[in-house]
């Protein structure tokens, strides 16, 4: 996939294009337009500037140093460019003595070679009053040449289009290419000040769409402080994110009035299983009947959770009083097909923040895939630390290290043989998610499973990122 281009370094990029391409072309764009339609006198100025310049390179070309002294030679550029400009006039004078060069236009030296020699001119447009060509132009600058200082004067010649050409050719100079070039650096940099100034709200926006998940779908981009071209686009987000919290509520409605109305089918399919003879096809049917009650309880739970989950108040419990009533209710179940639940409490009491008929939910979860797990005759161990974990240990089989997580996702199993829908433990762990705790299953000692039930206690949020010590009972 190809790397997304900063849209800072576009924009820099583009401005400096751009500035490029406008001083090159302002001439065509805008000066010969202010020109041609007489407006002010800027661009006609600006204009015969250009042809002033041509003439003024022209007139320094032709002059020369004899055995007299300068002069100003009539070379074949000089001829032609009078031949295109019948009213042009030059003049040339040595900057120290003010001396006329031979070639001149004495006439037209005479307006300026007692202030030049007194003034340096670097550059200088006007007109002659009393000529009668109104937009007769020129131009009176002091340069260097390496013969001397002289004085140039141009005058009277017209506007040609190859002098953008001229002028252009002129201007690419080493000096004028690093000015430029610095020039460009600079505003790059206020630009690229300026782009990165300007986007700080929308990386702000971005931050506060990286936060939101499916527990705070209610969660708006606020549109205040953004440029109002990125307003249209913040507000489609927003409006996605309201077609996702509505859809996520109805499916989520959908689930929890779904295992709400399953309940009563269950409780009768229970009632007409006890009646039923003391078999093992009984039990089975039993034990069949509480897992798939299990399941539709850690619905409920769960739908309850995400429905409360943004109150802020979080009741206390005993998680040691909650554990033994699940292992409790729990223990005939497991009596009946061969198997013991040994509980192992704490000294003293353990206050956690959470639901009790969520942590009863996941708990049971547990203690279910535990007795299933369990080999006949076996105990199953609830054991409740002080540092609010609850462990439940099984001596079976065991998970494989690399299906420790896998075990969690939705529909997982490992053999399609083995019974199960693959959801307990994927509910257990998002019921924990959303009681901010941990669940995690490690290897029982001897062989088998224990999983691990971390919760935050009422004095702190936290929660154990380590597996907790069997001997910490």
């Amino acid at each position: 996939m190809r790397q997304a281009r900063s849209l800072s370094s576009r924009l820099v990029v583009y401005w400096v294009a751009f500035s490029l391409l406008a001083f090159f072309t302002v001439p065509v764009t805008v000066l010969v337009p202010l020109s041609a339609l007489g407006i002010e006198d800027l661009g006609y100025v600006r204009l015969e500037g250009l042809t002033s310049k041509r003439a003024r390179v022209i007139l320094i070309s032709a002059l020369r140093k004899g055995p007299e002294g300068a002069y100003v030679e009539m070379t074949d550029a000089l001829r032609a460019h009078i031949a295109r400009n019948p009213s042009f006039r030059y003049a040339a004078f040595d900057a120290t003595s003010g001396v006329v060069l031979p070639g001149s236009d004495a006439a037209l030296a005479e307006y300026f070679r007692a202030e030049m020699t007194l003034i340096e001119t670097y550059g200088s447009t006007f007109h002659i009053v009393g000529d009668p060509n109104r937009k007769a132009r020129g131009s009176a600058r002091m340069v260097k040449t390496p013969i001397g200082r002289f004085g140039t004067i141009v005058y009277g010649a017209d506007f040609h289009w190859d002098d953008l050409v001229f002028a252009l050719y002129y201007y690419l100079t080493i000096p004028n290419l690093l000015a430029y070039a610095l020039l460009c650096a600079a505003l790059s940099l206020v630009a690229l000040f300026v782009v990165r100034k300007s986007l700080q709200p929308l990386r702000a926006s971005a931050a506060t769409v990286s936060e939101i998940d499916l527990d705070s779908l209610d969660r708006r981009v606020p549109v205040e402080g953004l440029p109002s071209e990125v307003v249209p686009f913040i507000n489609a987000v927003n409006a996605a994110f309201q077609r996702v919290d509505d859809g996520v509520a109805r499916q989520r409605r959908f689930i929890a009035n779904s295992a709400h109305e399953l309940r009563t089918p269950i409780a009768i399919l229970r009632t007409r299983v006890d009646k039923l003879d003391e078999t093992e096809i009984k039990r089975e049917l039993k034990r069949d009947a509480q897992r798939i009650q299990t399941i539709l309880e850690q619905l409920l739970v769960l739908a309850q959770v995400e429905e409360r989950g943004a109150s802020p108040t979080v009741p206390e419990i005993d998680l040691g009083e909650t554990a033994l009533a699940v292992a409790a209710d729990y223990t005939p179940l497991a009596l009946a097909h061969g198997r013991r639940i040994a509980f192992e409490g704490p000294a003293r009491p353990v206050i956690v923040k959470g639901y009790q008929w969520a942590i009863e939910s996941v708990v049971t979860n547990l203690i279910e895939n535990a007795a299933r797990a369990e080999p006949e005759g076996g105990t199953v161990i609830v054991r409740v630390l002080a540092n609010a974990t609850v462990e439940v240990v099984d001596h079976g089989e065991g998970v494989e290290p690399a299906h420790r997580e896998m075990i969690f996702e939705p529909f997982w199993r490992k053999s399609e043989t083995r019974p199960g829908t693959g959801l307990g433990l994927a509910i257990a762990r998002e019921l924990m998610t959303k009681l901010h705790g941990r669940v995690w299953v490690e290897e029982t000692p001897g062989g088998g499973a224990t999983f691990r039930l971390a919760f935050p206690t009422a004095d702190s949020d936290e929660v154990l990122t380590r597996p907790a010590q069997t001997a910490d009972a």
